[in-house]
């Protein structure tokens, strides 16, 4: 039987209103960070979670501990936020029910934001960041490294910039409707506009001008990695929504990456928004149970 969520309809009618008050409303880069923060840095985490800050040599975030976890295996995550907000604070709720579902340490990052720090400043703040983890003593066999939409597009150009740069890869990647094509020339940006509650060409089009900064092509595959060469990467798993704009970044990605030789898992949501995970309190169903699912993947490739 497919699986449908009983909220996801009126759940899809209040974003669709929160996203044209918002279009007719702009606010700031720096007023968004703050509402964003303020909205989902008021969800609690997972229960029983140590939290522990994070601030070492330009290094920022903190590390999640649930009890019970092996610490020897962790989840390093990339929030998600058009590379422009979002904040470990505003993840937190999401990244520990992700170590819990996986039984591991999360490192939940932060990263430089555009525009006023425009690529490759996050991408190098990713590389400081894995290579703490590293420092921690976490062998590479035991990490996954992970993100959604923003974040996804990070993490996977940090494993591209760990092949580059000789340093050991993870175990996998956790991909959770990645922003793989900033060129935004997948099929979806049209075909799936008319469903997607949550983002419009529009602000795609704000971030990628932020971020994106003189005397960088949108195509580099450090920026948009659908059109990296992707031999060689670790396993992948991607979980994405039909109604999304980005549903075309991970089919696309997934294909590649198969044709390349690369064990991935692609998980189509049907009538899933952009990163509905992030929303659990609101889709009780769905996101804890794409949580569970994405644990369960982390947790069988740190076991091998």
């Amino acid at each position: 039987m497919a699986f449908r969520d009983p909220d996801i309809a009126a759940f899809k009618e209040q974003m669709a209103a929160m996203t044209a008050f918002r279009a007719a409303e702009p606010v700031s880069f720096e007023e968004e960070r703050a509402q964003f923060d303020a909205f989902h840095g008021a969800m609690p985490p997972a229960e029983d979670c140590v939290i522990e800050p994070i601030v070492v040599d330009g290094v920022r975030g903190e590390r999640i501990s649930p009890k019970g976890a092996d610490t020897s295996r962790a989840l390093l995550y990339h929030h998600g936020g058009g590379h422009t907000f979002g904040s470990s604070l505003s993840h937190r709720h999401l990244v520990s029910r992700l170590a819990a579902a996986a039984g591991v340490v999360a490192f939940n990052m932060d990263y430089r934001l555009a525009p006023e720090h425009p690529y490759p400043a996050g991408l190098d703040d990713a590389v400081a960041t894995y290579r703490y983890v590293l420092d921690q003593g976490f062998t590479a066999d035991r990490i996954i490294v992970g993100g959604e939409s923003a974040g996804g597009n990070l993490t996977t150009a940090l494993l591209l910039k760990l092949r580059e740069l000789g340093l050991p890869l993870p175990a996998g990647a956790y991909l959770l409707s990645p922003w793989l094509d900033m060129t935004l020339g997948g099929k979806s940006y049209e075909a799936r506009a008319p469903h997607d509650p949550l983002i419009t060409r529009a602000a795609l089009d704000r971030c990628v001008a932020a971020y994106v900064g003189a005397g960088t092509a949108v195509d580099d595959p450090l920026v948009s990695p659908i059109k990296a060469d992707l031999a060689g990467l670790p396993p992948l798993f991607l979980q994405v929504g039909t109604d999304e704009l980005f549903l075309s970044d991970s089919t696309t990605f997934a294909d590649r990456a198969a044709l390349a030789g690369i064990d991935v898992e692609l998980h189509v949501w049907a009538e899933m928004v952009h990163a509905w995970p992030l929303f659990h309190l609101a889709l009780p169903v769905s996101g804890p149970a794409a949580i569970a699912e994405a644990g369960a993947w982390i947790a069988r490739r740190l076991a091998r």
